[in-house]
């Protein structure tokens, strides 16, 4: 175990020291997205499968999540007013191509979890403008296992839609390479939160942490999911809640709700 655990602490020095991790600035030749006005990389999905299903088990905010493009992360649990459950991760977990797709329910792509799972299918995903949102409809398996609970942090205690103006603490819970095994729990910083559709902070980020949740330390809200780096030096892109969350209402005709846990 010790030596397991040297190897893997060595494998992620090298790791950062190559910029793996969200350190890179756009424009590395990957596919884009633009946030705020800026041309930024999106995080990658690897298709290796990881060491382990790490730290967070299940169908939760955090966990590991399995689909025909690779590896992501999961978000936020939502439910609609006929008692279906959902699941987020980022749209291009996938999609392979700008653009915004909805599937009849049971009829998009099989989507996984850590232990190779099926825990339901897509119903819904955008990568377009401001926008980078899936949404997986739960089967039942996968519905009765899922929790709300944030890993580590705990939360959602709600949503966060406020325009801080002033830096923010947020806190992040993913799956990224090597990252997803040493330091899956980390926190970011951004210097606000000004704009309604997306939020640059400071932190690291690594292959696989896409579609992973991001709340706000104190209140526990739900603030957004990681989707890139870039748009300047170490910086991680977030896309918020509110707005991804208002237009898959639009599209899929059901009323979305978060749903709430407590605190750590």
């Amino acid at each position: 175990m010790r030596r397991r655990a040297t190897l893997l602490a060595l494998l992620a020095t090298s790791a950062l020291a190559a910029g793996l991790p969200g350190q890179a600035a756009a424009g590395d030749g990957g596919p884009t997205l633009s946030l705020g006005g800026k041309k930024c990389n999106l995080i990658e999905v690897p298709t290796a499968a990881p060491i382990g299903v790490g730290r967070c088990p299940g169908v939760r905010p955090g966990a590991l999540v399995e689909t025909p493009v690779g590896f992501c992360t999961m978000n936020f649990l939502f439910r609609d007013g006929r008692g279906n459950r959902y699941i987020g991760t980022a749209g291009h977990c996938i999609l392979n191509n700008n653009g915004e797709r909805e599937w009849n329910p049971g009829g998009g792509p099989i989507a996984k979890d850590g232990r190779g799972r099926a825990i339901g299918r897509f119903q819904y995903a955008v990568l377009r403008g401001e926008k980078d949102f899936g949404l997986i409809r739960l089967n039942q398996s996968g519905s009765n296992r899922a929790k709300p609970r944030m890993c580590h942090f705990g939360g959602p205690t709600g949503v966060d839609g406020t325009r801080a103006r002033r830096p923010v603490t947020l806190q992040h819970y993913g799956q990224g390479i090597l990252t997803g095994n040493l330091t899956p729990a980390r926190t970011f910083v951004a210097q606000n939160m000004r704009d309604r559709d997306d939020v640059f902070a400071q932190g690291t980020v690594a292959p696989g942490d896409s579609g992973g949740p991001v709340t706000r330390r104190g209140s526990g809200r739900a603030v957004g999911l990681v989707v890139t780096i870039g748009g300047g030096p170490g910086l991680v892109g977030i896309t918020r809640v509110p707005p991804q969350e208002a237009r898959a209402e639009n599209v899929i005709g059901r009323r979305l709700e978060v749903i709430k846990a407590p605190q750590s």
